[in-house]
């Protein structure tokens, strides 16, 4: 793959027939020719063509987006990446982080069959009892300082914690720290629910809009989240992405939405899909 640069002016550049995919390129260029190839588009032209096609679908929506190669750090698309969205459901990931940190990592049985239905089923029930057991928002606190976030904030109201506040590039950091920074088995533990997740979630709503709709072909392992506050309609779709089996989990996908209040979750996730599905072409 190619990677991203700004937009500018075209430079030469050495690359092969297959790098430039033109049939017209010569094998071998005449000597004392420039071959001169124009920069790949921009990481935020890519995330403004992927928010004009959510918009598209749904009118009035503002979106946060944030696509990074974990392999490298490289951002692949980033817009409103520091700007605030409820989390909804994918706060969730900080609460099962929570309850194993607060077990050293090693949770009994019960406690790890809890936190991957959890995961993997959005269960609201199993949200709200971790919830209360934790200490409400000092879960959110506690996994900011251990995180390192630096815009993740607790809920207004400590008893919603979908209401809890973060941005895509914290939500790109929180999927570092689980790929990376805990021990192996909470890793496996958490990533394994997500890449199981269920189309169809606890409260029968289906999970499958955006990255796993959109990104067919690919592995995943995605946390979303949706969420009707009567006045706007928040709908998140976040996860690792596997281009292939040799690159697990080598991109972190985050978008981010608030929809206009009344907008139905199908329409909602289907301006998802449609955004995302514009990655195809760059995670490679």
């Amino acid at each position: 793959m190619i990677s991203l640069a700004s937009l500018g002016a075209p430079r030469a550049l050495a690359v092969s027939r297959d790098q430039i995919g033109l049939d017209q390129v010569p094998e071998t260029p005449a000597p004392g020719t420039t071959l001169i190839v124009p920069h790949p588009i921009s990481v935020t032209a890519i995330a403004q063509q992927m928010q004009a096609a959510i918009q598209a679908a749904s009118p009035g929506t503002s979106v946060g987006i944030d696509v990074v190669d974990t392999t490298t750090g490289t951002p692949i698309a980033s817009l409103n990446a520091d700007q605030q969205f409820y989390t909804a459901s994918v706060v969730k990931l900080l609460i099962t982080l929570d309850a194993l940190k607060s077990r050293d990592w090693q949770p009994d049985s019960d406690t790890a069959d809890q936190l991957a239905q959890m995961l993997s089923t959005s269960d609201d029930d199993i949200a709200d009892m971790l919830w209360d057991t934790g200490g409400n928002d000092a879960i959110i606190d506690r996994m900011v300082a251990a995180i390192g976030l630096t815009s993740t904030t607790a809920p207004e109201d400590t008893a919603q914690w979908g209401e809890t506040l973060t941005t895509p590039r914290d939500v790109v950091t929180v999927f570092h720290y689980i790929d990376s920074k805990i021990p192996d088995s909470a890793r496996d533990l958490i990533l394994g629910a997500l890449h199981n997740t269920s189309q169809t979630a606890a409260d029968g709503t289906d999970q499958y809009f955006g990255i796993p709709d959109a990104l067919t072909g690919a592995g995943w392992a995605v946390k979303q989240g949706w969420m009707d506050l009567g006045t706007s309609t928040t709908l998140d779709t976040t996860g690792l992405v596997s281009p292939s089996p040799d690159q697990p989990y080598r991109y972190a996908v985050v978008v981010l939405s608030q929809q206009p209040a009344g907008t139905s979750w199908a329409a909602a996730g289907n301006a998802l899909t449609a955004g995302v599905q514009l990655l195809h072409t760059v995670l490679k």
